[in-house]
């Protein structure tokens, strides 16, 4: 009996466990999940500095300042970025500063460049309207003990900056969960084989193994074997540290699905072996020590389905992602769906925003062996069951494609 998408995903949830937790450097932190909170140690900026280069004065000096009546004032000292004043400014000073130096002690105004001329060691001020407004206040973009990254991040640019900014050299990350991927049928040949009668190229492993890197794992293609179980098991056994096996092929019901019988000679508890959707129905999932199987269809197109809506998400959460599942949003169909479902199903759609309005259109190649329809795919349309045809205008549920 079919289950539902929600009580499978309830069922493998409970079970799966995050990946160890490891330092590593920072260059190679990128797309990585963070397994800690970062916490500034230190205000930035660490000094109230100056936004530009100009002169460092007492804003009660200048404050008078125009082009018919400038104000004179005495430069003592010079402030080069990543140098410290070593004057303090008082009545009638300058203090002439670069673009992040730090503001001498006396000075709480900068007057800029352009504003100003100096003949040797005395500068005249032409303007001064806010030049008290010209300086970046100590920890006004970041605090002391403020949560800078959360545990679960995924470390993009900005996240790459700000733990260089807080000297973390080796954050704390999760490991990435190694996911196997094997290929099923005897029909099937490697990619850099010439095509016999009969014969098709391993195109699932290498469309999945895009989607566990997209996912946060780290995939590893154990290639193709005929339909044959010893031979299968050949394959799954002799791998370490596996977080989850994906097979595709053999999951169905025909002659040559032999996916049930191979848990069964591996002694694998099956959870469930069938989901309450279209397309990706033949699920089979169990626990192989402490290692999650998945059987998929041999379908590119199901096994697709199936790995978006279920799969990713688990290996997500096993990569300690906060956000493990795909936004969702509300359209309008821009095309009609004429094809009534008993199911759920899930049809791949071209989503786009015109004048503040989501429109989806389904795709025109939906079969299950179909991967063209995958192309100009940005969003699913989640169906419920029992539906009639869509007409053009029906609100559908996306799940988009895109984060």
């Amino acid at each position: 009996m079919a289950i539902s998408l929600e009580d499978s995903m309830s069922i493998l949830l409970e079970k799966i466990k995050l990946q160890k937790k490891t330092h590593i450097s920072l260059e190679d932190c990128y797309n990585r999940v963070l397994a800690e909170d970062i916490i500034a140690d230190m205000d930035f900026p660490p000094f109230d500095r100056s936004p530009l280069d100009g002169y460092a004065v007492r804003m009660e000096d200048v404050q008078s300042a125009s082009s018919f009546n400038p104000v004179v004032l005495k430069q003592v000292d010079y402030v080069p970025a990543g140098s410290w004043p070593s004057k303090k400014v008082e009545i009638g000073m300058a203090t002439r500063i670069m673009t992040g130096a730090k503001i001498p002690e006396g000075a709480d105004a900068i007057i800029r460049l352009e504003d100003t001329e100096v003949q040797q060691d005395m500068v005249s001020i032409f303007a001064a309207a806010d030049a008290n407004h010209n300086i970046c206040r100590q920890g006004e973009e970041i605090c002391i003990g403020q949560i800078m990254l959360k545990k679960g991040t995924v470390i993009k640019d900005g996240a790459m900056g700000v733990l260089a900014m807080l000297g973390r050299s080796r954050p704390l990350i999760y490991e990435q969960p190694k996911v196997a991927i094997l290929a099923t049928g005897t029909e099937i040949v490697s990619v850099d084989q010439p095509l016999t009668k009969g014969k098709i190229r391993n195109s699932n492993s290498y469309m999945l193994m895009a989607k566990v890197r997209e996912a946060g794992g780290q995939p590893i293609l154990l290639g193709q074997v005929k339909d044959d179980i010893i031979e299968m098991e050949k394959k799954l056994i002799g791998h370490e540290n596996i977080a989850m096996y994906i097979t595709t092929g053999g999951a169905s019901v025909g002659d040559y699905d032999l996916m049930e019988q191979l848990f069964h000679k591996m002694k694998i508890p099956m959870l469930f072996s069938r989901l309450a959707m279209k397309p990706g129905m033949p699920v089979i999932t169990g626990f192989w020590h402490d290692t999650l199987v998945v059987a998929l269809s041999g379908n590119p197109a199901s096994a697709n389905v199936s790995f978006e809506v279920l799969l990713r998400p688990l290996l997500r959460k096993m990569a300690g992602i906060i956000e493990i599942e795909r936004p969702r949003a509300e359209a309008k169909l821009k095309k009609a769906f004429n094809k009534k479902s008993k199911s759920r199903r899930f049809i791949w759609a071209r989503c786009e925003n015109v004048d503040g309005a989501l429109y989806a259109e389904p795709i025109d190649f939906q079969g299950n062996g179909m991967l063209s329809g995958l192309l100009p795919a940005n969003a699913l349309i989640d169906v419920s069951a029992d539906s009639s045809c869509l007409p053009i205008g029906t609100r559908v549920t996306l799940r988009l494609l895109t984060d």
